[in-house]
């Protein structure tokens, strides 16, 4: 009885670990997952996790957010300090919905 329990728990172990690497896998090859920032409601400190903007353009954002939240994305390029090249370089990482999942400086892949 003793070595039937034992080989159960130890079944019950492996196949744990087993899920457990799998979904770790999963989670790592899931392409499409930059991290993201919402231009509709992040904070300062966010918006400055986007690749070339700054303190002092994460304020103009958010002023401009004020008068009028962005309804697509590339009206981002409507406030002082994001022009064309600036927009390339964050327009893989930004959203107008849904949540901010960056959590630190984002490097832009685009020169």
């Amino acid at each position: 009885m003793r070595k039937v329990v034992t080989s159960g728990i130890v079944c019950a172990v492996a196949a744990l670990t087993f899920m457990t690497m799998a979904t770790v896998a999963a989670a790592a090859e899931t392409p499409g997952k930059s991290p993201v920032v919402n231009i509709n409601n992040a904070s300062e400190v966010e918006l400055a996790y986007l690749p070339g903007v700054g303190p002092s353009t994460a304020a103009h954002i958010v002023e401009y957010r004020k008068r009028q939240p962005f309804k697509l994305a590339k009206h981002l390029m409507r406030v002082k300090g994001i022009g064309r090249k600036t927009f390339a370089k964050l327009q893989n990482y930004i959203v107008v919905e849904g949540q901010t999942t960056a959590t630190q400086k984002i490097k832009s892949e685009t020169p």
